[in-house]
């Protein structure tokens, strides 16, 4: 498959399970508890996510904070699929289906199904890829939506090119019983 023109720079997503302080060049994010779940198009039934332990997220391009005794970091590389900023980030931590490997996995989440954040109404979409194949508990990227506020984010969640569309197209080649969906809210 040809490559995709998205811009690419460095990225680092940090979670821990208490709040900390910002490091210097990190947006400091709160986990905002509120439903959001994944539907099989289908069937109508939810699919199955981890639920999320982490209450603080810092996101950005470059860190020196070390990384956290009760947490997880994801380093890598962030593909600008839908330039934008937003309050309110969206996140979802992917694991890919058991029969691909990584470079396949990355290979249809780029190029595949990536044109689905340009149909959606957020402020922005990107997915973070990791610098190295994850270990068996770790997670294959992040995905990473950013909205306005809480109406944005209902709003364009439900449209049927993302609730029904992408979905099903998720469902090909991310193993949604071993991702994870939250949301948090930058200070």
């Amino acid at each position: 498959m040809a490559m995709a023109a998205w811009p690419t720079r460095p990225a680092v997503a940090i979670f821990t399970k208490h709040p900390t302080d910002a490091s210097p060049g990190l947006r400091p994010g709160r986990r905002v508890d509120a439903a959001l779940a994944k539907t099989d198009p289908a069937t109508g039934k939810a699919r199955p996510l981890l639920a999320c332990p982490f209450t603080t997220l810092l996101f950005g391009e470059t860190s020196d904070a070390p990384p956290p005794a009760d947490g997880l970091v994801l380093a890598g590389e962030q593909h600008v699929v839908k330039p934008g900023e937003g309050d309110l980030l969206v996140l979802m931590l992917v694991r890919r289906r058991a029969e691909l490997t990584h470079d396949a996995f990355r290979d249809r989440w780029l190029h595949g199904h990536a044109p689905f954040g340009l149909r959606t109404s957020a402020s922005g979409y990107r997915q973070l890829h990791p610098a190295r194949p994850p270990g068996p508990d770790g997670f294959d990227g992040a995905g990473l939506v950013f909205f306005r506020d809480l109406a944005h984010m209902t709003s364009a969640r439900a449209a049927p090119a993302i609730t029904r569309d992408a979905t099903r197209d998720e469902m090909a080649f991310i193993d949604h019983s071993r991702s994870m969906l939250a949301m948090f809210r930058f200070d």
